[in-house]
């Protein structure tokens, strides 16, 4: 049964407590670890001006859809304890699961606007050097 992540944060009662703020805590950690990757990755594109060729600002884009969604993943310690009769946990657990769904539709959008450009150059351009 697959639950929207807008219908409950801790909708599955397969887990224990303990189970779950395993899972959560892994969930989240690799997010947070790869936020501060990505983050290296666009200061050093930043300090390597990577940003003026064209192919390389797609990259530079596809990176910060890379960091959001690690960002968002990380979120998900803000409902590490969920209780459904406090408002912060429920206003959490809502904006956890929006920006989750955000970054990963920005995610696909760069991605395919990465994949129909270098598609495009590749296809219709016949100077491959200007890539």
């Amino acid at each position: 049964m697959l639950i929207s992540p807008m219908e409950d944060c801790h909708s599955n009662e397969s887990f224990s407590p303990e189970q779950r703020s395993k899972l959560l805590f892994a969930y989240s950690g690799t997010g947070m670890g790869s936020a501060v990757v990505c983050a290296v990755a666009m200061v050093m594109m930043g300090v390597m001006r990577l940003y003026k060729h064209f192919i390389y600002r797609l990259a530079v884009y596809q990176v910060l859809g890379s960091f959001l969604q690690a960002f968002s993943m990380g979120l998900v310690l803000t409902t590490l304890d969920y209780d459904d009769k406090l408002l912060y946990y429920r206003v959490a657990c809502n904006l956890t699961a929006f920006f989750q769904q955000y970054s990963m539709w920005v995610k696909l959008l760069f991605t395919s606007w990465l994949t129909f450009h270098l598609f495009s150059y590749v296809v219709f351009f016949k100077n491959l050097k200007n890539l």
